[in-house]
């Protein structure tokens, strides 16, 4: 759920300041194939770590919700 509003954040953000939909197309998409399909097969032998990396990972939420408060306030500032 943090995951979701976070990125909301972010990609709202680009959208209106690019007045476009694609920055947040093609952020949502590069997120996509980072977490599914880059990060797996690099921690996958690591016991433990299914908590804090990937979709679901506790570490993604955390760099997510860190990245939506700087861009909510960036927008804020910004009039956005």
């Amino acid at each position: 759920f943090t995951v979701i509003i976070s990125m909301s954040f972010i990609m709202a953000y680009y959208t209106f300041k690019s007045k476009s939909l694609w920055p947040a197309v093609i952020f949502h998409a590069v997120s996509n194939v980072y977490i599914q399909k880059i990060m797996p097969p690099l921690t996958t032998k690591i016991e433990g770590t299914e908590y804090w990396l990937g979709e679901n990972g506790i570490m993604f939420a955390i760099v997510t919700a860190v990245f939506g408060m700087y861009f909510w306030r960036k927008a804020l500032k910004e009039n956005l």
